[in-house]
């Protein structure tokens, strides 16, 4: 039985060892301060699953925001689900909630972008409905 929760910031250890499954290593003390600025902005949404031992095994980042171009939108930042825990309705749940919430704020549109090394993903996206849009260059500069 999986439930679905609010994120904590005592689910910083969990959600920083999940993150490092997919190639995002975090040490904890800096996912818990990212955690305690997202659980506290309206417009951040993040949650955790829960396995029936209380054990979280996936989790879920999004973020509402308005762009000139496309208007109020709600953008899926982050979705990992445990090895252990894959194939079991999880990501399902947690884009489910995701989806919920972003009605619930009056958001019509919710976008997700996927790696094109995540080759999961382009098969899971599409099975919940979602539908690629737009291939793109991701370009990143350090400023500090």
């Amino acid at each position: 039985m999986i439930s679905i929760r609010s994120a904590r910031t005592g689910d910083a250890k969990t959600i920083a060892a999940l993150s490092a499954t997919l190639g995002y290593p975090t040490d904890i003390s800096a996912m818990t301060n990212r955690l305690q600025k997202i659980v506290r902005e309206p417009s951040q949404f993040a949650i955790v699953a829960e396995d029936s031992l209380q054990t979280p095994c996936g989790w879920l980042t999004a973020h509402a925001f308005d762009t000139l171009a496309s208007g109020f939108r709600v953008q899926i930042t982050g979705l990992v689900v445990a090895d252990t825990h894959r194939r079991q309705g999880v990501g399902r749940r947690l884009v489910a909630a995701a989806e919920q919430w972003a009605q619930t704020i009056g958001a019509k549109i919710i976008v997700v972008f996927s790696n094109v090394e995540r080759v999961e993903s382009h098969a899971f996206y599409p099975a919940l409905g979602y539908t690629n849009t737009k291939t793109e260059a991701v370009y990143r500069k350090s400023i500090a």
